[in-house]
């Protein structure tokens, strides 16, 4: 059985890397595992001795399939569908994400880490639940959120240390709306996770304002030592305090009314549309909250995601706004003329 927790990480690294890229050298699996590890170096020797335990320990119980392809010099599974996933915890295994759990819960009510207390109940939940459920013979009756996990989550390392030392990021950069990439000049400010992807915020040289830049659409990331870092007074801690979501615009917030089916208000009482949120009164079968924030595109997506059960009372142009896109989405739902 593996000696270490260090040991079983390294192992669940090798594994996420032969199942996501297929086909993975010896360097960039050490470098995963230095990388998950923050352990400058790993030895070759390691990363040899990991693949033959996972191949064959008999105790350990993975069997991975893994092969080596001279001709490209990678290892690679021989099943595509295995993964040591698939595998039950062992009872070390186990005893080390408990150890993690209980670590986690102490600091999720510590200033940073609030913003994961969602992710730090999941992992206590899973956790207790697969210890009540392991090696008794029940039916699926458990089924958590699936949720893909986060792309350009390898460039975090590289921002949290510019975000620290005030070190300026050469940027290469490609959006959803264009075929090439460009490159930016960026004095980062902020590292925010929103719906499951993770957004840079920084002063753009170029263009002299502060802009927003999602890591999964990053192809490169340099350190720029020659340029003087840019301290503007960015306060991160409130930039995104009137609106929901990552879009900003220059308005000011204002106050919206917005009024909610009796069924619909129970789910944003337990979890606010947004943290100005104060309940004002209830009306015929509805109850009415006001908000101070600004109308972005996240703010009209929640509300027309939730369909008849909302309904904006004020201003009126916001509820005008609501009005045009349903006529628009209405619209394109109309029988097509022959």
């Amino acid at each position: 059985m593996p000696k270490n927790k260090s040991a079983l990480i390294r192992y669940r690294v090798i594994n996420r890397c032969l199942v996501e890229k297929i086909h993975v050298s010896k360097k960039e699996l050490r470098e995963a595992c230095e990388r998950a590890l923050d352990i400058y170096p790993i030895g070759d020797r390691t990363i040899d001795s990991d693949i033959h335990t996972m191949r064959y320990d008999e105790r350990l119980g993975y069997n991975a399939p893994i092969k080596f392809d001279r001709a490209k010099g990678t290892y690679y599974y021989d099943d595509k569908n295995y993964s040591i996933d698939n595998i039950p915890l062992s009872e070390e295994e186990l005893d080390s994400l408990v150890f993690a759990s209980k670590l986690l819960d102490q600091f999720k009510e510590v200033g940073i880490f609030k913003n994961f207390r969602e992710s730090v109940n999941k992992l206590i939940d899973a956790i207790s639940i697969y210890r009540n459920i392991k090696d008794k013979n029940l039916p699926v009756c458990i089924e958590f959120e699936k949720v893909n996990e986060a792309t350009g989550t390898e460039y975090i390392d590289p921002v949290i240390n510019a975000l620290i030392n005030k070190t300026v990021l050469r940027i290469e950069y490609k959006k959803f709306t264009t075929l090439e990439s460009s490159f930016h000049t960026v004095h980062p400010y902020l590292l925010k996770q929103y719906r499951n992807r993770w957004y840079l915020v920084g002063y753009n040289e170029k263009y002299k304002e502060i802009r927003t830049y999602s890591l999964d659409r990053f192809s490169g990331i340099q350190s720029d030592h020659q340029t003087n870092f840019i301290d503007t007074d960015f306060e991160a801690n409130k930039y995104y305090d009137n609106v929901i979501g990552i879009s900003i615009t220059d308005e000011e917030p204002v106050e919206i009314q917005i009024a909610f089916s009796e069924i619909q208000a129970q789910y944003v009482i337990t979890q606010p549309l947004h943290h100005s949120q104060k309940r004002v009164e209830e009306i015929t079968d509805k109850i009415v909250f006001k908000y101070k924030l600004v109308p972005n595109f996240e703010f009209y997506a929640r509300i027309l995601g939730w369909g008849n059960e909302v309904e904006v009372l004020s201003p009126l142009n916001i509820r005008e706004g609501v009005q045009k896109i349903a006529a628009r989405i209405l619209s394109k739902y109309q029988p097509k003329s022959k």
